[in-house]
C-alpha cells in the first residue's frame, strides 16, 4: 500500500501540470485519479483515498520553470541558427582542447616526476659531497697526533736463500755438495704497513719565510724560494711498522718526517727474523756427503739499516673514492 501511494504521488505531480480542477486521469488500476484545487492546495482525490498533493503557489513556480528552460533552449537555437556556428565544429574544437588539456596534465605530471627524481639525486650528491668533505677533514686533520701509514722500505740487507749445489770434485768421477746463495747483493725493498706517532710539529716553521738568519754575529742570507699556495703540515715523529709475509717476525722502527701534509720519511733498523749459516760455515764451504741445508742453517734475529717512503692511509682512501 505504501508503494503504491508514492507512485499516485508521482503521477500526480505529472498530471498537475496539465490539469485544472476537478479534472479526471484514467489510472490503469481500480481507482481513479482526480486533481481537486481548494484554495492554494491541490489534493489527490481516488475512489478509496484523498491526498494533499502539492501547494498551488510551488506547482505556478515549477511552469514558469518549465517555461523559462522552454524559453532558453529557444533562444540558444536561434542565436546558432542565425550566426551559422557549426554546432559540429564547436564538438569538434571542444574535443581538441580537452585532449589538448589532458597532454598538458600529462607533461605536468611527468614534470613534477622528474623533479622529484632530481631532488632525490640532489640529496643524494648532497650526502655524497658531506662524505667526501669529511673524509678530506679526517685526512687533513693537523691535530691528528697517530696516523696509520703505507710505504715501501729499502732494506740493505737481502733474506739469503741458501742451497746446495753439486760440484765436481778434484777426484775424476765425484761430487762435492757447496753451500750458495741465490739471493745476491745487499739492497731489498719490502712493503711495509704501521703508524707514525707525532713528537714535535714544524709546521709554521716550514711555512714562514726564511730570508735570512743569524749565526752568532754572521748574518746569513738564504736562497728566496717561492712558497706554495697553501701551507702544509710538517712534523718529526717515531715510527713502528711491520713488513713482509710473516709481520710478527719483521719489524721496522725509527724516526719519521712527515712533510707536504700526507708524505713520510723513515730511517731507522730492520730487526727480522732471518734463515743463517751457522757458525763456522760460509758461502762456497763444501760440506759432508751425509750433510743437507738444514744441518748448516739456523733461524736468527738480525737488525738492518732501512729507508722508507709511506702515504697516509687516510689519504689513500680518499684517493680510491
Amino acid at each position: 500500500m505504501k508503494y503504491r501511494y508514492i507512485i499516485l504521488l508521482a503521477f500526480s505531480l505529472l498530471a498537475a501540470l496539465q490539469l485544472r480542477g476537478q479534472d479526471t486521469v484514467p489510472y490503469p488500476r481500480q481507482d481513479t485519479i482526480r486533481l481537486l484545487v481548494h484554495d492554494t492546495v491541490v489534493l489527490l482525490h481516488t475512489d478509496t483515498v484523498v491526498m494533499k498533493v502539492i501547494d498551488s503557489s510551488m506547482l505556478r513556480n515549477m511552469q514558469e520553470r518549465e517555461a523559462l528552460m522552454t524559453e532558453k533552449e529557444k533562444f540558444y537555437k536561434e542565436i546558432f541558427t542565425k550566426s551559422g556556428v557549426d554546432q559540429n565544429k564547436i564538438e569538434a574544437d571542444r574535443d581538441h582542447y580537452r585532449h589538448l588539456v589532458d597532454s598538458l596534465n600529462r607533461l605536468v605530471r611527468t614534470a613534477e616526476l622528474e623533479n622529484v627524481r632530481k631532488e632525490e639525486a640532489n640529496k643524494y650528491l648532497l650526502q655524497r659531497a658531506k662524505d667526501a668533505e669529511a673524509r678530506v677533514s679526517e685526512a687533513t686533520n693537523r691535530k691528528k697526533k697517530v696516523r696509520a701509514i703505507q710505504g715501501i722500505a729499502m732494506r740493505f740487507y737481502r733474506t739469503p736463500n741458501w742451497e746446495v749445489r753439486l760440484q765436481p770434485a778434484a777426484e775424476a768421477g765425484k761430487y762435492d755438495k757447496v753451500l750458495r746463495n741465490r739471493n745476491a747483493g745487499n739492497i731489498e725493498f719490502d712493503f711495509v704497513t704501521g703508524a707514525s706517532v707525532m713528537l714535535w710539529d714544524f709546521t709554521q716553521y716550514f711555512n714562514k719565510d726564511h730570508k735570512s738568519r743569524t749565526i752568532g754575529d754572521t748574518k746569513i742570507r738564504t736562497p728566496e724560494v717561492r712558497k706554495f699556495d697553501q701551507d702544509f703540515a710538517y712534523d718529526l715523529g717515531i715510527y713502528v711498522g711491520f713488513g713482509g709475509s710473516n709481520l710478527f717476525k719483521n719489524f721496522y722502527v725509527g724516526p719519521s718526517f712527515r712533510f707536504v701534509d700526507f708524505f713520510y720519511f723513515t730511517v731507522g733498523v730492520n730487526i727480522a727474523e732471518y734463515n743463517v749459516l751457522v757458525s763456522g760455515y760460509k758461502e762456497g764451504d763444501v760440506i759432508g756427503a751425509t750433510q743437507t741445508i738444514d744441518d748448516v742453517t739456523a733461524k736468527s734475529w738480525l737488525m738492518k739499516p732501512f729507508l722508507a717512503l709511506s702515504i697516509d692511509l687516510d689519504f689513500l682512501s680518499y684517493i680510491k673514492k
